[in-house]
């Protein structure tokens, strides 16, 4: 139980809910930079709020080079947080993000992000 109010907490600040959503919606490791692109927040906001969620093992985070990748971390009670979170009104805000993170995607090449390397 102790885990799942954690992950559900770490779930719950706006930064946080809206990385964990397009991770959801993007259904693939995103590195950091096309998360501070597509939530439009400052880097140092971004790092902190994907630390928070590392922490709260919601998400893993992994370094190729100078890159920093974060995807989900898999498990029945992450899951139901996804769920959750992927379940919510899509208010204009993560409207807009799902139309950054399309436009992210679509700038990859070869299935990775150009603009970091």
């Amino acid at each position: 139980m102790k885990h799942a109010l954690a992950a559900f907490k770490a779930a719950g600040e706006e930064t946080r809910f809206r990385a964990i959503r397009i991770l959801v919606e993007a259904k693939a490791d995103l590195c950091a930079c096309e998360i501070i692109d597509i939530l439009m927040k400052p880097q140092y906001t971004i790092s902190k709020a994907l630390g928070a969620l590392v922490d709260a093992s919601l998400v893993d985070e992994r370094r190729e080079g100078r890159m920093m990748f974060y995807s989900l971390v898999r498990g029945p009670v992450n899951d139901e947080v996804f769920k959750a979170v992927a379940s919510a009104e899509a208010v204009a805000a993560l409207k807009a993000d799902s139309k950054r993170l399309a436009a992210r995607l679509a700038q990859r090449k070869d299935g990775v992000c150009v603009d970091c390397g």
